[in-house]
């Protein structure tokens, strides 16, 4: 094993083993050593920037207007918005997951079989969230990007067990 190969190993180590701990009535409660703290976190930090890249695409890639791709389909700037930042965040967050959140052993599938299956779990979630949004905003006739947040907030829980038992399961 070369340098870099060793070096990279003991980061990794060190950033599944890093403890943020708090006291509460003189009681210490380690944080980031719980799964559902650090999915949490890191989906957080992964939500937040799909939100971003949602409203930056929408409101200034698109300008609120239908996009032509390739004179094939024509996609509601709202669609256009989500499947863009869909596939940034896709990345993003297979990222955190793999590396920070479902601490992997030695037994565990590699890092292919996991994207494969983060990538199954997430068009799961990508249809959820398509759905959600065309019926929040074009039969409810709510505005997009709260719309966007909304649809968030009710996917992450089919996201976490999907994530905890198929994903980065260890049974698997």
């Amino acid at each position: 094993m070369n340098t870099n190969d060793s070096k990279l190993k003991s980061l990794k180590k060190y950033i599944t083993d890093t403890d943020v701990s708090i006291s509460v009535k003189n009681r210490k409660v380690n944080l980031l050593n719980y799964q559902k703290f650090k999915y949490v976190f890191f989906g957080g930090a992964n939500v937040l920037l799909n939100w971003v890249l949602f409203y930056i695409i929408f409101h200034y890639v698109t300008f609120k207007n239908n996009v032509d791709v390739l004179g094939l389909v024509t996609i509601s700037p709202y669609i256009f918005a989500l499947l863009t930042s869909f596939v940034v965040t896709f990345f993003t967050g297979f990222l955190f997951n793999f590396f920070l959140v479902f601490k992997q052993n030695e037994h565990a599938p590699k890092f292919g079989n996991r994207l494969l299956r983060y990538f199954a779990t997430n068009m799961g979630s990508l249809i959820l969230n398509y759905f959600l949004l065309k019926l929040f905003v074009e039969l409810l006739q709510w505005y997009p990007t709260p719309s966007q947040i909304l649809c968030t907030g009710l996917i992450t829980i089919y996201s976490y067990i999907a994530q905890r038992k198929f994903t980065f399961s260890k049974r698997f």
